[in-house]
């Protein structure tokens, strides 16, 4: 292996780690993801064309590894609040926490497909294609099932007093 392309891998390693650990909440998940990634890219760098950035390519690798470890935990992960927007005070803290304590609750309360339909597009950040493909869903019935959790959500009166 291109010994230039080693040490840009090593140099994106960090960027890796702090998408993973946004998306799954845990270090060791993280930690355990991005290692996965590498190791997939050091197998199968000879198969990437250079059609996009290595950063792109590594990071399309690490989204599926991502929802790998999702899939196999049996359950969503808790959403990350932490990582979305700076430290504003307690007050905007506390209010930000229950948000999102209200929307994961409200997720809880949809069918588990529809749920992960949401997760993976909105937090995870997958576009139609990967959410069909992992699921196994048709582009309409995801997009339907994006909708409805969207307006449910928005009806929800907790997540409307928390936000």
């Amino acid at each position: 292996m291109n010994p230039a392309k080693l040490e840009e891998l090593g140099r994106l390693r960090p960027q890796l780690l702090r998408f993973a650990l946004r998306r799954l909440g845990s270090r060791e998940q993280a930690e355990d993801a991005v290692q996965e990634t590498l190791l997939a890219a050091l197998e199968g760098i000879g198969r990437f064309g250079g059609g996009s950035a290595l950063g792109t390519w590594l990071t399309g690798i690490l989204k599926h590894k991502i929802a790998d470890i999702v899939r196999a935990s049996g359950r969503e992960q808790p959403l990350e609040y932490d990582d979305i927007a700076p430290y504003d005070g307690p007050e905007t803290d506390l209010a930000r926490r229950r948000a999102f304590q209200a929307v994961e609750s409200g997720l809880k309360q949809l069918s588990s497909c529809a749920a992960r339909v949401f997760v993976l597009r909105e937090v995870m950040g997958m576009d139609t294609a990967e959410v069909c493909r992992e699921l196994a869903i048709s582009p309409s019935n995801c997009w339907v099932m994006h909708y409805r959790v969207r307006q449910k959500l928005r009806a929800c009166p907790r997540i409307r007093d928390a936000l």
